[in-house]
């Protein structure tokens, strides 16, 4: 068999460019009806000095974007490397709700929506109230979004920061430390 050469796209070449980008991994918290929810990020990024602000990307139908549009508030999350870090970031990848992940069928598409946070140790926040802070996060941000805004296949809403402190020593975790991509 004569070697076939596959050939790259420029969109090929843009996206592995993309995808060595690196990124934090931060749970977004968020609460509807005095229930909280909690989603895996890394598409976040302070934004002003003066007022404080952060951008939170989010996919478009996700449950966690109408709870922020609902409520107009959530927390961010940072994540550790040390502890238990990577144990929480696989808690919170997939959806809450199973129907959202592409192939799924039969009864792994039928399933009710996951309470991602059972079993984590929370407090609610004050500042955004009802939104789950994680008692293990290295860092958190209480939020109150300021603004919405469509943007590509994404929306990104600004907030503004609240409150946040440095609760634990230790370093991010990020997508080069997990080796996970949401890129390209």
């Amino acid at each position: 068999m004569v070697g076939h050469r596959i050939e790259r796209t420029e969109d090929d070449i843009i996206k592995e460019a993309m995808h060595e980008m690196p990124y934090g991994i931060y749970v977004i918290g968020t609460t509807a009806e005095g229930r909280p929810n909690a989603m895996i990020a890394d598409w976040v990024m302070q934004v002003s000095f003066s007022p404080r602000l952060v951008m939170v990307a989010f996919e478009r139908d996700s449950s966690s974007l109408g709870r922020v549009r609902a409520h107009g508030y959530f927390t961010v999350n940072l994540l550790n490397q040390e502890g238990n870090g990577m144990a929480l970031a696989a808690k919170f990848v997939q959806p809450s709700n199973p129907v959202k992940v592409k192939g799924r069928t039969g009864d792994a598409s039928v399933r009710p929506p996951v309470d991602k946070l059972a079993g984590i140790n929370t407090h609610p926040s004050e500042r955004a109230p009802g939104c789950p802070i994680l008692d293990d996060a290295l860092a958190y941000l209480e939020c109150q979004a300021e603004q919405i805004l469509e943007v590509g296949d994404h929306v990104v809403v600004v907030g503004r920061v609240l409150y946040g402190e440095v609760q634990h020593s230790g370093e991010p975790l990020t997508s080069t430390y997990t080796g996970w991509s949401y890129s390209g």
